[in-house]
């Protein structure tokens, strides 16, 4: 049965009432904070159509820790000075999180690029686009090959859709505003989580490092 309220409950005084709040400054507030997960474009051999509208990125240095029974498998910070991940010998990996515009599904979402540069590396392949004055409105079509090859081509020149526009100069509002962090595409855990990971707890007590 539903509790009802006993007849001798106090209102809130009118003068102890939350105050009014502008509806342009509450839906301002919500943007805030809506922190929807940032979506990372994955190269495979089936090309993807994309806008380069900014040669902005952020620079990280990362470790790439494999799946395990409670891990699911990515790339997580490196924590520089006494990171488990070095200490341990696990590869590190340097990448510019670059934002782009899929023109498949109008969604801006972060391409990771690695920093070897090379015939067929992606940091390359792109830098060839980024140096057209008018890559933004140039459709690049890029793609890798089964050997691990990147073809990026400047596919057509051509106005971006509308909406695309919008969600663009959104993202750049966003990003400008602290509302989009980049880099939280790459995990980030404290040393004391990085030392649970049974690959490199593995490795370090084969080391003989006391943790």
């Amino acid at each position: 049965m539903t509790d009802i309220p006993d007849d001798n409950t106090t209102a809130t005084p009118a003068s102890e009432a939350p105050g009014l709040v502008a509806l342009t400054e509450w839906a301002s507030d919500l943007d805030k904070n809506d922190k929807a997960p940032l979506a990372v474009l994955t190269v495979s051999t089936e090309p993807s159509y994309l806008s380069f509208f900014t040669e902005q990125g952020a620079d990280v240095t990362t470790h790439y820790l494999e799946q395990t029974e409670t891990w699911s498998g990515g790339y997580a910070h490196c924590l520089g000075h006494d990171c488990p991940g070095c200490k341990a010998q696990i590869n590190r990996k340097r990448f510019v999180l670059l934002p782009v515009a899929d023109l498949t599904d109008g969604v801006v979402k972060i391409l990771r690029v690695p920093a070897e540069k090379g015939p067929g590396k992606l940091l390359t392949e792109i830098l060839k686009v980024l140096m057209l004055s008018s890559r933004a409105q140039i459709i690049t079509k890029i793609s890798r090959t089964m050997k691990y090859q990147y073809v990026v081509e400047p596919h057509r020149e051509e106005a971006l859709n509308p909406d695309i526009a919008v969600a663009i100069k959104r993202f750049v509002e966003q990003l400008e505003t602290g509302v989009i962090d980049l880099r939280s595409v790459v995990t980030s855990m404290p040393a004391a989580e990085m030392l649970e990971h049974e690959r490199i707890a593995k490795r370090l007590e084969l080391e003989g490092q006391t943790r």
